[in-house]
């Protein structure tokens, strides 16, 4: 008779031997996504650059006002924009993002000049893997978050936009496993998470931040300054003298 602790033995050294085999392919493949993406790096179909000139309108319309107020048209095209470059991601590799979301687009004032802005993100994912299939089904959040100031030019003496680095790395980006496929494949799950996060750090880095940056760039010194608008302090005592 086979003896219960050679079975226990044989599938423990199955089980390592086959984590061991995803975790050598996910990271080749991992090392091929970035190196495409990284390829990619300032190659914009006409498409995303028509959603990003009609962002800026958009946002260059709501300076006109005297008073800025949000609206859900920016919003609406960070998420065309979001998810076109996530169209790429889709097509070259075995994760599906989909169903973007961009709740608001948040500036908040650090000072008259300057602000932080926040662009919070989420999605839904799907983590394909050979031989396997679809492995997991993910909730993807994550906030993408830069700054803006206002500066004089040294030499113009004009005010010029000033963005600052766009922050980011794997552990701030949220991923919430909704539905796995196979409970037994804890491994191939986990590789999928990490394969995930490690991409949408990649693309966070080599897509979304530049797009951003090239954005706020493009803006006018006193749209931007409207979007900024006032600190919070100065808000709170403007309203407790009222």
């Amino acid at each position: 008779m086979f003896q219960l602790w050679k079975l226990v033995l044989l599938c423990g050294l199955l089980a390592g031997t086959s984590a061991s085999l995803l975790n050598n392919r996910g990271n080749s493949f991992l090392r091929t996504v970035n190196s495409g993406l990284e390829s990619r790096l300032g190659i914009f179909d006409s498409t995303s650059e028509i959603i990003l000139q009609r962002l800026k309108t958009e946002l260059e319309s709501r300076c006109l006002d005297e008073v800025v107020e949000e609206t859900q048209e920016s919003e609406n095209l960070l998420e065309q924009l979001i998810s076109r470059i996530f169209q790429e991601v889709n097509s070259d590799t075995r994760v599906r993002i989909r169903n973007v979301q961009v709740p608001d687009i948040k500036f908040e004032a650090t000072s008259d000049n300057s602000a932080d802005v926040t662009i919070p993100i989420t999605a839904d994912v799907t983590v394909n893997l050979p031989l396997l299939g679809d492995i997991v089904d993910l909730g993807l959040k994550v906030d993408l978050q830069t700054s803006v100031s206002i500066e004089t030019d040294a030499e113009t003496g004009d005010p010029k936009v000033v963005v600052g680095e766009c922050t980011n790395n794997p552990e701030s980006i949220s991923l919430t496993v909704l539905h796995r496929r196979f409970r037994l494949l804890s491994d191939a799950v986990d590789l999928g998470v990490n394969l995930v996060r490690q991409l949408v750090s990649s693309v966070v880095h080599n897509e979304l931040c530049p797009r951003i940056r090239e954005l706020l760039e493009s803006l006018d010194a006193e749209c931007v300054k409207k979007l900024i608008g006032e600190p919070q302090n100065t808000q709170q005592e403007t309203e407790a003298r009222k």
